[in-house]
Formats: structure tokens, sequence, C-alpha cells
């Protein structure tokens, strides 16, 4: 498996490069993959932080009159600054969304099905939110490959915020859409490649119905705030994690709300059991 080393960019595939941003943190992990897809014509997926040094790189490894397209999974700041520098640099369009959830300087927005065609390849853009309203997803038909912005990282999992209009009942809809795909691997924002997606997307599910479930038992024994719940269930994690880990919390509580399992009004209600 090739090695995430920023700076350096690596071929996954005929059609796939990879490089990974010089942002490593908690919560990016060794920091924002961009993928460079195509050889003659290329399509820049999620270009990461306003770093020039990160932006040469791009441009190094495919040559600025071949970039044609910078595409963002979503607005969020570790993966769409750079498409303004990129563009500027390259003439490239960017691809995104858009809209009143998305970034505002957009050449052209994608939206469910949409479909961009390279001279080597063919990218579909699935609108998959959760993690944000935004949220798109590229299928790379040619490889079966799925670009997946932060819907499904590798080696840790998303974030899904209400405070970056995260919503976590969309987010398990995403979930299973993506599960019932035939992919044959998951390029993440985040991480290594997801040679097993299904088993993973698996993992994912399971993973929410446990805290779910974990939640509704701490509040069982009686109303907690969302800092109790946290300190509760997030014990083993590392303190710098924790106010993530307070969002998390509070997108299954909106959730569980919703289908009238809990009671509470906001990030800082007490919550009860309904």
């Amino acid at each position: 498996m090739p090695v995430l080393t920023p700076g350096v960019p690596t071929a996954l595939s005929p059609l796939v490069r990879r490089i990974t941003a010089p942002n490593p943190s908690p919560m990016t992990g060794p920091g924002t993959n961009t993928y460079l897809v195509g050889i003659d014509e290329v399509a820049v997926i999620d270009p990461g932080p306003d770093d020039p040094g990160h932006v040469e790189v791009i441009i190094g490894a495919a040559t600025a009159d071949r970039i044609r397209w910078v595409l963002l999974t979503h607005g969020h700041p570790d993966h769409a600054p750079a498409a303004a520098r990129l563009a500027a640099r390259t003439g490239a369009r960017i691809c995104a969304f858009g809209g009143r959830h998305g970034p505002s300087a957009v050449d052209r927005r994608l939206g469910e099905g949409a479909v961009l065609d390279g001279t080597e390849f063919r990218l579909e853009a699935l609108h998959t939110p959760g993690h944000a309203p935004d949220h798109l997803c590229f299928l790379l038909g040619e490889e079966r490959i799925l670009f997946s912005g932060d819907v499904v990282l590798g080696g840790m999992y998303s974030v899904v915020s209400p405070r970056r209009g995260g919503d976590m009942a969309a987010y398990l809809a995403t979930l299973r859409r993506l599960r019932s795909l035939r992919l044959a691997r998951i390029a993440p924002g985040h991480g290594e490649v997801i040679e097993e997606p299904r088993r993973v997307i698996d993992d994912y599910l399971a993973h929410r119905a446990e805290r779910e479930r974990q939640i509704l038992e701490v509040l069982a024994r009686g109303p907690a705030r969302i800092p109790d719940l946290v300190a509760a269930l997030y014990a083993d994690v590392p303190p710098v994690l924790h106010e993530a880990a307070g969002w998390q919390v509070h997108a299954h509580l909106r959730w569980l709300r919703s289908r009238g399992l809990v009671r509470g009004r906001d990030a800082r209600s007490r919550w009860s059991a309904a």
C-alpha cells in the first residue's frame, strides 16, 4: 500500500494519482487527500487548504495546461480553499454543489447525476448529504472507484456536526445508498484507500447504531447534558477530540428526537429519554 507522505504524488491506478496535503491533525489524520484523475485531461478532486506549496505539487504532477477541472466534494476548509488559487494558475473550471450550502466561486454547479467526461474517464456526481449539506461523492466509472470526501474515511470515522450543517438521518441514508453500489475501492478524503468498501460501510453503520444505543442507555439513568454524555461514552478518546465528539453526540440526539426517543432543545440543553 502506498504511504501517505505529504507532497509526494502516488499512482493508485492507471487513471488516479494521490497527493496528501501537509495539514495533518487529529481531525484530518495524515492530511487531506487530493486526487488527480486522468492523464491528457486532468480533474483535480479536493485541492485542500490554500497552501501554495501543495498547489505547486499538484501543478507539477499534472502540468498546468492539462488541469481542466477542480472538483470539490464539499466546502469545508480542509478540502476547498485551494480551488481558487489552482484555478487562477491553470484556467481550470471549479465544479461543486454550490448554492447556499457550497462555495460561492463555482463555475459549474453539480447536482445528483451530473457527469464530467474527460478524454480517458467519466466521473459521475452523487449528492451525498449528511456530513455536509453540499457534499458530493464522485464515481469513476472506468475503475468503479468512489471518491468519498468525508463520508467514508480510511482508518477513522467521519464527524457529523450540526454546527456545520451535518445531519445524522441524511448521513445514515447516504451510507446505506453507498453500500448498495457496486464499488471496487473507495478513495477517501483522509486516510488510505479502502479495498473492501462494503465491509467498511457496514462497520460505519454498526458503529453509529452502537453509539445510538449507548446514548439511550445513559439517558435511561437520568437527564444529561452533552458534556456528560461525552465523558461517559468517549473516555478512551483523547481530550483534544472531545469537542468533536460533542458535535457527534448532538447529531445523534437530534436524530433520536426526530423519532420521539429523547427530549431536548439544543446543544446546551439537558437531554432525557422520552
